[in-house]
């Protein structure tokens, strides 16, 4: 009897994936909980009706992941090879404004912003942009 070896498939995540990995990332890495995560998905537009389905199916692998050693590389890394250029201020952007609604503008959350923009390829000053229109949209005028 002999036992074939297959490689294992490496994962491919949509457009969509990628997205919902990037806010779970963040909240493995202390921005929010999952209520405010599916809340905010939630609100969002462009994700589609299946989203919570596939965050179910995300979020126990993305924090697995990002707890590994070189956890945050490899998961920035699958992330990043789901964006293409069209998307990338979208999905930056989701990020962006996930992490000034829930977060609390730390150096430790630039920082992540920062490595998730060089990720999926977004420059230093567009980045910059994002950040600040981020930020003013999560400001509360009351």
């Amino acid at each position: 009897m002999t036992i074939e070896k297959t490689a294992a498939k490496p994962m491919e995540l949509s457009l969509q994936d990628g997205a919902l990995a990037a806010l779970v990332l963040a909240r493995a890495l202390g921005v929010g909980d999952r209520e405010q995560v599916d809340q905010f998905i939630e609100q969002a537009p462009g994700f589609s009706s299946d989203a919570m389905a596939r965050l179910d199916f995300l979020d126990p692998l993305i924090c697995d992941m990002a707890a590994a050693t070189d956890g945050l590389e490899a998961v920035l890394d699958i992330i990043g090879a789901t964006v293409s250029a069209p998307s990338i201020a979208p999905v930056y952007v989701l990020l962006a404004d996930y992490i000034a609604l829930y977060g609390k503008a730390t150096p430790e959350e630039m920082r992540f912003l920062q490595r998730f923009g060089e990720a999926i390829g977004i420059d230093r000053l567009t980045r910059a942009a994002l950040d600040s229109a981020a930020q003013a949209r999560a400001t509360s005028l009351t």
